[in-house]
């Protein structure tokens, strides 16, 4: 009986480890996919920043430089041109980035549910097996009550059919 406690305990830890293994990698999982989502959300919201005031300072030199008509103008302007074009390349490779993040993100979202899943399928485990080995202990007791009550049946049988 002192092995299969040892047994059962072994078990019972073996379960229980795993149970928090799967938790905590639920847990790390998603956060480190919306910690990368949030970095690459956050680098787009500065590049479209920065593309959006220079696009702006630039319009303003434009205008001014317009109305002077200088050969400057047109120097300005191609280099506001060339400015924006890198920006614009920027930010849709920021972009990207974003919206692999968020891919990623949603595609751990599933795998947090399996494991949700996984964690109740365990716990409803848990309680199957503890169900199950109170049944076994009931049994047990019961089966040894009988015996009990069966030899203390003969036992007075055997004294009752005694002679004295």
């Amino acid at each position: 009986m002192s092995r299969k406690k040892d047994l059962l305990n072994e078990l019972d830890e073996q379960f229980n480890n795993i149970q928090k293994k799967i938790l905590t990698a639920k847990d790390n999982y998603l956060t480190a996919h919306q910690k990368d989502f949030e970095i690459a959300h956050e680098a787009w919201q500065r590049q479209k920043e920065n593309l959006e005031t220079a696009t702006s300072k630039v319009t303003k030199e434009v205008e001014e430089l317009r109305e002077s008509g200088a050969k400057e103008a047109i120097i300005q302007l191609k280099k506001a041109r060339a400015v924006a074009v890198l920006l614009r390349d920027s930010l849709s490779e920021a972009s990207a980035i974003m919206k692999t993040q968020k891919e990623e993100l949603t595609s751990a979202k599933p795998f947090d549910k399996k494991l949700v899943a996984r964690a109740k399928a365990l716990a409803a485990f848990e309680k199957e097996w503890e169900k199950k080995q109170k049944a076994a202990e009931k049994a047990r007791l019961a089966r040894n009550k009988k015996r009990r009550l069966k030899r203390r049946q003969e036992k007075e049988k055997k004294s009752s059919t005694a002679p004295e």
